[in-house]
């Protein structure tokens, strides 16, 4: 099998947060990490939440992950902003929600790259 991303996905399995432009927020699951976006698992009542174009979540929509500090490794949240790639459904109340991050400045990326690294550590123990 051929990879075709631009960045290599890893298995990142982690609980966190994510955030509407209205404030709204809702318990997720990730799923997999790269240093351009995060693969998360999302329910029914999210992705309608977090709509903003139509009746559930949209690629080009936009959302904050975030990490709890015990996740990040970091003094505080840290808030990833996102925007939507793909939503696919998976089951019944089960959403798989593909994201880019926008935006990150110098001390995000230092984290999200240390957390990259630690799921590719992983991965091949």
């Amino acid at each position: 099998m051929h990879e075709r991303r631009l960045y290599r996905r890893f298995p990142w399995v982690r609980e966190v947060h994510v955030r509407g432009p209205r404030g709204e927020r809702f318990a997720t699951r990730s799923f997999d990490l790269s240093v351009a976006g995060i693969g998360l698992e999302v329910s029914r009542d999210g992705v309608v939440g977090l709509a903003q174009s139509a009746g559930i979540l949209c690629p080009g929509d936009h959302v904050d992950v975030v990490l709890p500090s015990a996740v990040a490794a970091a003094p505080g949240d840290l808030v990833l902003h996102c925007r939507v790639k793909e939503v696919r459904r998976v089951s019944l109340g089960k959403y798989v929600v593909g994201t880019w991050f926008e935006g990150l400045d110098s001390a995000g990326q230092a984290v999200l790259e240390e957390l990259v690294d630690e799921a590719r550590r992983r991965r091949w123990e």
